[in-house]
């Protein structure tokens, strides 16, 4: 019989549904899932709810304003701004001082999809956070600060 080794019992107590990394990806995705599903009739997905919010509601009206904002890279933004306005969703124009530099702005319908599509998304972050008390909500904040600090600050994709 074999003598069991520290890397046996080390096999032997994982679990990966008790592993950090898994429970946080599991719960950032079925937020997501909820999400996507109540924006989809409304033809729009979380991305471009992020852009529609960062521009109407948080007042954000540059490309690179918008990455920073929502911690993606430059390319991959570009991609979603250049599709959302063929669709209609925002205008894209030339600041007026420094013709380098793009300006964002929301269309009627971009306003109108904001609009529409703000409750459901309060509604959505009330389901995950009526789970917890205030103390526990504050304390989560600080705990995923915690965990982001320090990282790459820019994401391929969200």
């Amino acid at each position: 019989m074999r003598e069991e080794t520290v890397e046996d019992r080390q096999l032997a107590e994982y679990a990966l549904r008790q592993q950090l990394g898994f429970k946080l990806s599991r719960t950032s995705r079925l937020m997501q899932q909820r999400l996507e599903a109540v924006l989809a009739p409304q033809g729009l997905t979380r991305l471009t709810w992020c852009v529609l919010s960062s521009i109407g509601l948080e007042g954000i009206s540059t490309p690179s304003g918008i990455a920073d904002n929502l911690g993606v890279t430059r390319p991959m933004l570009s991609r979603l701004i250049k599709a959302m306005s063929r669709d209609g969703l925002i205008e894209i124009t030339l600041d007026p001082d420094d013709g380098r530099n793009r300006q964002l702005t929301l269309t009627a319908a971009g306003r109108c999809k904001l609009m529409a599509c703000k409750p459901l998304v309060q509604d959505n972050n009330t389901h995950f956070s009526r789970k917890l008390t205030a103390a526990q909500m504050q304390a989560l904040h600080e705990l995923v600060d915690l965990l982001i600090d320090g990282e790459a600050p820019y994401l391929d994709s969200l």
